[in-house]
């Protein structure tokens, strides 16, 4: 039983996921069980939920970084996730062909995931099951 002002530890992985790719975001809610996905078309709108609570992992499908739209690129998304949730771990999913590209701008500490939606659903849970497992020293 909990006592009056204490909160429950949380084990889920909190992941937020910045994608417009609706069948990806399908896709994760269906393969994530384990994990409390949160999903976002709009780096705005992720900022604000990083402001709000500190994810575990963050997906950043590069398809939703629109400069067209006001958004920065992916360099600024990286770097404010960095300084804002120095914790988490940040994953990117890059347009087919140009990973190499995407690769240098997310910078060295960033993971790549696959750009086929399969594949980087199956990364994306492999992600979550490495945070979740916990390591033998």
């Amino acid at each position: 039983m909990l006592g009056l002002g204490r909160m429950p530890e949380r084990s889920e992985t909190i992941v937020y996921c910045l994608t417009r790719d609706r069948e990806l975001a399908v896709a994760l809610e269906e393969r994530l069980t384990a994990a409390l996905a949160f999903f976002y078309n709009d780096a705005a709108r992720l900022s604000q939920a990083v402001v709000l609570r500190l994810p575990d992992l963050v997906v950043i499908d590069t398809g939703a970084i629109r400069e067209e739209y006001g958004d920065a690129g992916l360099g600024p998304v990286v770097a404010f996730l960095r300084e804002r949730c120095p914790g988490a771990r940040l994953t990117v999913r890059p347009a087919s062909g140009v990973e190499h590209l995407v690769a240098a701008e997310a910078g060295p500490d960033v993971e790549l995931l696959a750009a086929e939606r399969s594949a980087c659903v199956e990364g994306v849970a492999a992600a979550c099951g490495a945070l979740a497992s916990p390591t033998s020293s």
